[in-house]
């Protein structure tokens, strides 16, 4: 197996962590959500990623760089940049009870710990399949 399938099966995996909840880590969300379609769609198309699909490492680069813009506007331009007060006291009680590496700010959305792995994960496979792309 070549390294770009190994970080797209991490990504798969860290994925599968948010639908089936890893107490203290993540929760669970309701099953029918955001997360829940996201994690079908990623499903069919790792399928067709195992299968060697034409094109597929297009697919995930466009969806890949769809969610990272997600994760840049959802929870990263809130760090960096601030939220107000109503977006902050939402996302920690939304997010309460999950692990945190960063200590939660009364002026900035700090993201759990999933959500940073998440970005990373999300960023280092975006890098490793857009590379991947050139380098064939």
């Amino acid at each position: 197996m070549d390294f770009e399938k190994i970080i797209v099966t991490i990504l798969y995996i860290h994925q599968t962590m948010d639908i089936v909840g890893v107490k203290g880590y993540v929760n669970r969300p309701k099953m029918i959500s955001p997360d829940t379609i996201g994690w079908s769609i990623l499903t069919i198309f790792m399928g067709l990623y195992y299968f060697e699909l034409p094109y597929i490492n297009l697919v995930f680069i466009g969806l890949f760089g769809f969610v990272l813009y997600g994760l840049y506007h959802f929870h990263w331009k809130l760090y960096f940049f601030g939220a107000t007060n109503e977006k902050i006291v939402g996302y920690n009680n939304y997010f309460k009870g999950t692990h945190r590496i960063l200590a939660e700010s009364s002026t900035r959305l700090v993201p759990d710990t999933y959500h940073i792995v998440h970005s990373l994960l999300y960023l280092i496979t975006f890098i490793t399949l857009c590379i991947g792309l050139f380098i064939r």
